[in-house]
């Protein structure tokens, strides 16, 4: 790996991931209110911080994981998105959803009805580059 790439890698502070199912519906969950969190009551995807000596790659698997209950597969990457976060799309998953406490509620979510949702920040823009670009 490059010195710019590990610098790059270093600076990144998350990662999220786009997980959009055959009609083109984006997975989203939403934020509590109730604890400190990134977004109170907003609507984002699966994702989280980078731990230490963990790749953006696999901190978006693991988060995932724990807080949808999903297996994610074929993650596609685009340039680091806003705020230092990696930003990862995929449509190759497999389990059943079941939140963690990190989350209220879930939807999958289509195009037609994103914009009604109360959605964290830079979310359509990503779903949208996600779209127009996989």
């Amino acid at each position: 790996m490059t010195s710019t790439k590990l610098k790059a890698a270093h600076s990144l502070k998350g990662a999220v991931v786009v997980i959009l199912d055959g009609a083109d519906r984006v997975l989203l969950g939403k934020r509590p209110t109730d604890i400190p969190c990134w977004a109170p009551g907003k609507w984002a995807f699966p994702g989280g911080k980078i731990e230490r000596d963990e790749s953006p790659h696999d901190a978006a698997v693991r988060e995932t994981k724990e807080e949808m209950n999903l297996e994610i597969k074929n993650l596609k990457e685009h340039a680091p998105g806003p705020a230092s976060v990696a930003l990862y799309y995929t449509r190759d998953y497999e389990g059943d959803i079941q939140i963690d406490h990190e989350h209220t509620d879930w939807a999958w979510v289509g195009g037609d009805e994103i914009e009604n949702y109360d959605l964290a920040p830079d979310v359509l823009a990503m779903y949208r580059w996600v779209l127009e670009n996989e």
